[in-house]
């Protein structure tokens, strides 16, 4: 087991060393901000670790790869919720039907405290330990103002990639010092995250 754990280390770190290592990070933060669970934080802590020089420019790949990720994810929820038309969609017709508790007036009243405080919400959604996909899907769904949509994710994520870029450069010889001693959880996990972005460009392609 230590043995194969050791080859998915190497291949995992030998594979985001690469030149494609950037584009890596760049789609697995889109698809993170959009439509698929991944871990990049633990991703773009593996880059800069192995090329701590490149570090901003690795924060400016995560920072893109998440805004365009989040207009992706605006997009998906603007368009389940509401149709062309701006009519409320079979979909939301039947959540707000259906679901115990929640009805047309909730919606509204949910509606009302995101969009007064929808810079906010969206800024400090960077910071906190919550996929930033929910926040991105539900400003398309209360129709949040794409362009302050567009400057909240920016800024917010912005600063969030910059900052642990700052922090790793910072503190990189002691971060590694404590992965080194215990690595194997983010060998294994920035494998897993290579082989799904991996599977969802060739879909994509395909």
């Amino acid at each position: 087991m230590n043995n194969r754990l050791k080859k998915i280390h190497a291949w995992a770190f030998q594979w985001v060393n690469t030149k494609w290592g950037p584009v890596a990070l760049f789609v697995c933060a889109f698809a993170d901000a959009s439509f698929l669970p991944l871990p990049t934080p633990m991703f773009f802590l593996a880059l800069v670790l192995l090329n701590i020089s490149k570090a901003y420019k690795f924060a400016l790949y995560g920072t893109f790869g998440t805004l365009l990720g989040a207009v992706a994810g605006y997009a998906i929820g603007h368009y389940a919720w509401i149709n062309s038309s701006g009519e409320s969609t079979r979909l939301a017709q039947f959540v707000i039907n259906n679901i115990p508790g929640f009805s047309e007036d909730i919606y509204k009243q949910i509606q009302f405290q995101f969009t007064k405080w929808n810079f906010w919400i969206l800024f400090i959604a960077a910071y906190i330990p919550v996929p930033y996909k929910i926040f991105a899907i539900s400003s398309g769904v209360f129709d949040i103002n794409i362009a302050m949509f567009i400057i909240a994710t920016f800024i917010g994520q912005g600063i969030r990639y910059y900052l642990f870029a700052m922090l790793i450069v910072k503190l990189g010889p002691e971060v590694k010092k404590l992965l080194d001693f215990k690595l194997k959880p983010v060998a294994i996990v920035a494998a897993v995250c290579l082989v799904l972005v991996a599977v969802v460009v060739v879909r994509v392609i395909s």
